[in-house]
């Protein structure tokens, strides 16, 4: 007795057959908006798996990194503005409309902008359903010529700040937070009110140089410190576990634990020491928001907080969970530097979040740290990145002009 094989649901047979549209978009980087137009234009659901779409579109979406969907988003905005000042269709554009943005843009763009431009055209046209113009002869030959004839320009990188100035960083940071004493024979008015500038300072102060020394020691890039939470950074014996939950390099969101050991004797910490930095301002942030101690605070709260101009925790917005962005970061480092009393020598512009990590890996060159190691604790994944600073640090290190006797 035959038996014949019940037919498969029809909805189910409707998504299959979408898949392939879907994955598209997907390899175009497509953002959540594109993904959903792609499953919902095409497909009338059955009431029962509209949430269902949804929830794929989002997952599809999040494959890619919101930065990565901003860039191309201003990018594509780029060159459909300016094939709309020259009269040209932007969607779907020829491969000669391209070649002539590229040849355009080329004299005020670096190489790798360009490439990213191209990668945007490409997304949208995908998105679109259009043919992709970059994949064309003309545009090919065109990027190839490009890389032989522009010029290669190398961005002028941030400073590095390493262990030596950090040091006196956090001497002076720290002195923000000695207990404050009332200049004598003043006004009460006038000594209370100093006393509110101390305390908003030194809770400010408390902050940057636990930002500073972990970023340091942990080689943080500046999304990765704003986005540690409480339970992120640990205290054990040894000294500090730091869990990075997503990165540059991690997108996937997999995680990494990064360790920061004791550099001396328990204590004899001195206010360099990232452990103790850490151990002040769980404590200071405790007692802004009004907990008993540190073991109160949430674990999923965020560890660097926000500080007004007022001396309160968090923004109007987010009230007192709202964490620090990562420009702020950059301000925060530009502030510390300033702190070293020497603009000429060491201009506060010239360094930013970036001095962090690239201080770490230029301290650790000098100490002649073998290249593997260093990458261990920065997560690098390309030798060829960390020998950028290594080289520098290490530049008169058995150099063999030393033997020429001149």
């Amino acid at each position: 007795m035959s038996t014949t094989a019940s037919p498969a649901p029809a909805a189910e047979t409707t998504v299959r057959a979408l898949l392939p549209a879907v994955l598209e978009v997907r390899e175009g980087d497509g953002d959540e908006l594109a993904v959903t137009d792609t499953l919902l234009t095409e497909l009338t659901p059955l009431d029962d798996l509209d949430r269902l779409l949804e929830g794929l579109a989002d997952l599809l979406a999040a494959a890619s990194a919101p930065a990565t969907r901003r860039a191309y988003a201003a990018d594509w905005a780029d060159f459909a503005r300016w094939s709309a000042e020259h009269h040209l269709e932007a969607l779907p554009a020829s491969p000669m409309t391209v070649g002539l943005y590229l040849q355009a843009r080329a004299e005020h763009l670096a190489l790798s902008s360009l490439l990213r431009r191209l990668a945007a055209i490409a997304v949208r046209h995908r998105e679109a359903r259009a043919p992709d113009p970059t994949r064309d002869p003309l545009v090919r030959t065109a990027v190839a010529g490009l890389r032989r004839t522009h010029p290669r320009r190398r961005p002028a990188g941030k400073r590095a700040l390493v262990s030596a100035q950090l040091s006196v960083i956090a001497a002076q940071l720290d002195a923000r937070t000695h207990p404050f004493e009332p200049p004598a024979g003043g006004r009460a008015r006038d000594a209370a009110r100093a006393a509110r500038r101390h305390q908003r300072a030194a809770l400010a102060a408390t902050r940057d140089r636990a930002l500073l020394l972990l970023g340091y020691a942990a080689a943080l890039r500046r999304s990765e410190l704003v986005a540690l939470t409480i339970g992120d950074v640990v205290e054990v014996p040894q000294g500090l576990q730091v869990h990075i939950a997503a990165s540059k390099t991690d997108q996937t969101g997999i995680g990494v634990l990064v360790g920061i050991a004791h550099g001396h004797p328990a204590g004899t910490c001195a206010a360099s020491c990232p452990v103790r930095a850490v151990a002040d301002w769980r404590s200071a942030l405790a007692a802004a928001l009004g907990l008993a101690g540190p073991e109160d605070l949430p674990a999923d709260a965020p560890l660097f907080r926000a500080i007004d101009r007022h001396g309160a925790l968090g923004s109007p917005t987010g009230g007192p969970q709202a964490a620090l962005t990562d420009r702020s970061v950059a301000r925060i480092v530009q502030d510390a530097v300033a702190l070293l009393g020497d603009a000429e020598q060491f201009p506060p512009a010239a360094f930013g979040g970036h001095s962090l990590r690239a201080g770490l890996v230029t301290e650790l060159a000098s100490r002649r740290v073998p290249a593997a190691d260093i990458m261990r604790q920065t997560r690098h994944s390309s030798h060829a990145m960390v020998m950028r600073y290594i080289r520098p640090a290490t530049l008169f290190d058995n150099n063999p002009t030393t033997l020429l006797g001149l």
